[in-house]
């Protein structure tokens, strides 16, 4: 897909990227922006004036960034000067709203500065899961009814942070980043599906996916069906390991020692991840797409084997991030709130909603259980 125009001429004044969250997934976007467009204002928003001058005085508004996919090398980011709190925001508008935190605290992240937001505002979710979007939407209701602009993103990177440091961050194992818009289409249009044509019109009258195109993070800009896709991949990886891994406490990696068993629960995993998402109206259009000239190719293979697909998670989530330390046993370590609820428990609440019987959902459901109660004995000062 050949895109001739350049981020930097579409808009004339100095384009302007709010980023909510400076966590695991915020730090690299933050330093791969700044890294490719020194000149643009890349403000970073944390959620109060003490975590701001604690990152200010003790770090001077820099993290650090441990390349364990490059043999450990160490990068250092400039100084992000314009970082500030979710009460301080000066900017009248925000142009460019990159959201990274946590799926359950995006509502409650934004209020502070909804006012800043409107119709004209590209916002991206990156965050692990399925449904921030409908949360999203049904708490702020006028992004449905006035068409905000909102484009999806599925991170594949991994990338953990540190128990000491908290502008410390290891990037253990470097995939990409796939985008694509989820809402604010034109309201002629009958459904969401997207042509080559209309992904490239869109890139070219968004800052934010002109942008984001050009920066090292691998980054994917693809049609909404291709999204999906990618979408139910990714969730499958993370109630692979995230899930798996909170409840055992263990790396990626160590999945490793028993293969065959860790397959095994993989493919009863995502078995029931195919038979839940296949069923689902909304999804008809993704799941009976048929590949045809002008329109992205989108391979649905996946649905067909989940061996297949047990296996291809093993490849991505155990061998190439084998030394990543997923998200989700980092907050449960850290006695934090989780997005079980977004990935496992998404899973149980389709199945629910689409009156599935309980057999359909029962591993998920396993995996959401063993986790909640892991966290409460971890809460109480039980082991880890």
């Amino acid at each position: 897909m050949s895109i001739t125009t350049s981020a930097s001429s579409v808009c004339a004044k100095v384009p302007t990227f709010h980023i909510i969250g400076l966590g695991a997934m915020g730090s690299i976007i933050a330093y791969a922006l700044q890294n490719k467009f020194p000149s643009y204002n890349i403000v970073p928003i944390l959620r109060s004036n003490e975590k701001v001058n604690t990152f200010k005085k003790k770090y001077d508004s820099k993290f650090t960034l441990h390349r364990q996919y490059d043999s450990n090398k160490i990068e250092v980011s400039e100084s992000f000067d314009l970082t500030t709190s979710l009460d301080n925001v000066k900017e009248e508008h925000i142009d460019n709203l990159i959201i990274t935190t946590k799926t359950y605290q995006s509502i409650e992240a934004l209020k502070p500065i909804w006012s800043k937001i409107d119709n004209k505002t590209n916002i991206v979710l990156i965050q692990n899961g399925f449904g921030s979007f409908e949360a999203l939407s049904e708490a702020y209701p006028e992004i449905i009814k006035e068409n905000y602009k909102v484009f999806q993103g599925v991170i594949s990177h991994a990338v953990f942070g540190s128990s000491e440091n908290f502008n410390e961050f290891y990037h253990a194992g470097f995939l990409d980043l796939k985008i694509a818009q989820i809402n604010g289409f034109d309201k002629s249009k009958e459904s969401k599906i997207q042509s080559f044509a209309e992904v490239n019109e869109m890139i070219k009258e968004s800052q934010l996916c002109s942008t984001l195109k050009e920066i090292n993070l691998d980054v994917k800009i693809m049609s909404y069906q291709e999204l999906i896709v990618g979408q139910i991949k990714k969730l499958c990886v993370n109630c692979c390991i995230n899930g798996w891994t909170s409840i055992l406490n263990c790396m990626n990696g160590d999945f490793h020692y028993d293969k065959e068993t860790t397959l095994d629960l993989y493919q009863d995993t995502v078995q029931e991840i195919l038979d839940v998402f296949s069923v689902d109206p909304n999804l008809k259009g993704v799941f009976g797409y048929k590949n045809k000239e002008n329109m992205p190719e989108v391979d649905l293979g996946f649905a067909e084997d989940s061996r297949k697909l047990a296996e291809w998670v093993y490849q991505i989530g155990v061998i190439d991030c084998g030394g990543n330390s997923s998200s989700m046993r980092q907050d449960v370590i850290n006695k934090r709130g989780t997005e079980i609820d977004f990935i496992n428990g998404y899973v149980c609440s389709l199945a629910k909603k689409l009156d599935l019987p309980k057999s359909t959902y029962k591993v998920n459901q396993t995996a959401v259980n063993l986790h909640k109660l892991k966290c409460e004995i971890v809460k109480i000062g039980g082991i880890n």
